[in-house]
């Protein structure tokens, strides 16, 4: 699966940067804006499950290109959302154009009729692979280090001399 989706996004990143000027990552933030606007970078981290500096960066430079505008949340000065600007849609509905045949192309490798089994396997694995993280982030934080089993404090480079 890491294979395949590394593979996805590096066809992606290339096609999109070829022929469109945009990065993948610029990409990914886009969409998220235009699915959601008015959202935060906050928000958009959250959807990507990734770091909001990234995300900052990303929403800064679709900025500095007239894809993105910026306001101020009248109820909280400290929320900045972003929406898309007329640009920034012609740009979004023309990657969306371009990854769309890519999505047609990819499922018509499949035998006919097991897209969809397909879609729903997905579908659950990301469902659980969410519940998974949920998880992790309702636990008490614990010690983050683990020690390979049979290494005894202290031992390695002095074990090593002997």
């Amino acid at each position: 699966m890491l294979r395949l989706s590394n593979t996805f996004g590096l066809y992606a990143s290339r096609r999109y940067r070829d022929q469109c000027g945009m990065t993948l990552p610029e990409w990914r933030v886009m969409s998220i804006i235009a699915s959601c606007q008015p959202t935060t970078a906050r928000e958009i981290s959250r959807v990507l499950v990734t770091d909001k500096a990234w995300v900052g960066l990303s929403v800064e430079k679709l900025r500095q290109r007239g894809f993105v505008t910026r306001s101020i949340d009248p109820r909280d000065a400290r929320r900045t959302p972003v929406s898309l600007t007329r640009q920034g849609r012609q740009m979004h509905d023309a990657i969306l154009a371009i990854a769309r045949s890519r999505q047609r192309r990819l499922l018509s490798a499949l035998p006919e009729g097991t897209a969809e089994t397909l879609i729903a396997c997905l579908d659950r694995l990301q469902a659980e692979a969410d519940r998974m993280l949920a998880e992790l982030d309702a636990a008490p934080a614990g010690p983050r280090s683990v020690r390979p089993r049979g290494k005894r404090q202290g031992a390695g480079i002095a074990d090593k001399r002997k």
